[in-house]
């Protein structure tokens, strides 16, 4: 039953996170002059807009079975009309695509030493504590893996924008991107490189 309680909480950090993200990045693009995810219903903190089935619920959920110390997943796309921005634009649009992730982490964090400084009973404090480290641990590591230079993955994005390729370009490479960052995941190179970033993450707490 533990077990299954924890698998639960992390999925809802992972939804949490993915709301949060696909909001920020849905408003960044509403600013550079993309209306689309407004007119699209994504600039919105309901989370069912963001869910992706697989995405966020079913492959994550293997993850968890699996007793995977890291879990990929990830939100719906957001709907953007790329031919409305510039290149600067989706520059900005993907930087702050990185930083919504990190920003996410900072507020789990944040929200977490609020909830153990409050006095809440212990059966309150404890599944929101861990829902909270769990939205600090698993937003870092979005935004740690976002870092990585593949396409489909934001930095990725970034350096085939600065190469001066346009997005369209750029998302014919997102699948072969995709196998690569899965190998990269299931070989352990990835954990290992957030290996740092983790035990940071715990003296936090």
């Amino acid at each position: 039953m533990l077990e299954l309680f924890i698998g639960i909480l992390q999925i809802t950090a992972l939804i949490f996170i993915f709301t949060f993200h696909n909001y920020i990045k849905g408003l960044a693009a509403v600013k550079l002059g993309d209306d689309t995810p407004k007119r699209s219903g994504f600039l919105t903190l309901n989370p069912l807009p963001h869910i992706d089935p697989f995405g966020t619920l079913i492959l994550p959920a293997i993850f968890i079975l699996m007793k995977s110390p890291l879990i990929l997943g990830w939100p719906r796309v957001v709907p953007i009309d790329y031919t409305r921005l510039g290149r600067r634009e989706l520059l900005i649009l993907t930087l702050a695509s990185i930083l919504s992730y990190f920003l996410v982490a900072l507020v789990g964090l944040i929200l977490y030493h609020l909830v153990k400084n409050l006095p809440l009973p212990s059966n309150v404090e404890v599944p929101l504590a861990t829902l909270f480290q769990f939205v600090t641990v698993i937003s870092t590591f979005f935004g740690f893996l976002n870092l990585l230079p593949i396409p489909p993955l934001d930095m990725g994005v970034i350096l085939f924008l600065l190469l001066g390729k346009n997005m369209y370009e750029i998302q014919g490479y997102s699948l072969w991107g995709g196998l690569i960052i899965l190998l990269l995941f299931l070989s352990g190179i990835v954990g290992y490189l957030f290996a740092p970033f983790y035990h940071f993450l715990l003296s936090l707490f």
